[in-house]
């Protein structure tokens, strides 16, 4: 299938935004709709732009977060798969 490209000519960042938090949701398992998921970052990050967000890491990690919550939301308590996935990587760093 044919990836998706985003761009918003006003903040060159949020194309680059987009490519990180597409390409760790593809990896870690948490798509389920490659459209559905264009559709859910290109809001988000339009969003940012607007808001007058420049840095790509924070927008990216931002738009990460939007989306599995959203996932987590839209499917129920019962269903959390989303949000385990987006959150695996968590690590216990206190006692």
């Amino acid at each position: 299938m044919a990836r998706i490209k985003f761009n918003d000519f006003r903040e060159p960042a949020a194309g680059e935004a987009y490519e990180i938090a597409f390409d760790y949701l593809m990896r870690s398992g948490a798509v389920r709709d490659e459209y559905e998921t264009f559709i859910f970052l290109a809001q988000r990050l339009t969003a940012m732009v607007e808001q007058g967000y420049s840095n790509r890491i924070l927008m990216a990690n931002r738009a990460i977060s939007d989306y599995c919550r959203a996932g987590s939301a839209l499917r129920g308590k019962a269903d959390q798969s989303v949000a385990k996935l987006c959150y695996s990587d968590k690590r216990n760093h206190g006692p």
